[in-house]
């Protein structure tokens, strides 16, 4: 009989680490902070590298006025033109879902 207090605590083997699963979480743990810490090192020199080289030139003009909104870029028969083939496409498309849908009252 073992004296209580040399005996080890026994532990179910279940619940038992092995000492092989120590050594990948080890190195899993160590890889996923060496991998962190490389990403964050190279995430800060390439702000600061490009602060720099934002220092190096001059600032960009200033911004021009926008377009007036009384002008548009395309008319409007081109707009209602692309309005109408969108639409139309859209059901050769899409009609024969709508169809089964609207037809089950989805």
């Amino acid at each position: 009989r073992r004296d209580s207090v040399n005996a080890s605590p026994r532990v179910p083997h279940g619940r038992r680490m092995s000492i092989v699963r120590q050594e990948r979480l080890l190195w899993t743990t160590l890889g996923l902070t060496a991998g962190a810490l490389s990403f964050l090192d190279v995430r800060r020199s390439r702000w600061s590298s490009s602060s720099r080289l934002a220092d190096l030139f001059p600032s960009p003009p200033a911004k021009q006025s926008p377009l007036p909104t009384d002008h548009p870029v395309f008319g409007a028969n081109a707009t209602q033109t692309f309005a109408r083939t969108w639409n139309s496409q859209i059901d050769k498309t899409f009609g024969d879902i709508t169809k089964y849908l609207s037809e089950r009252n989805l």
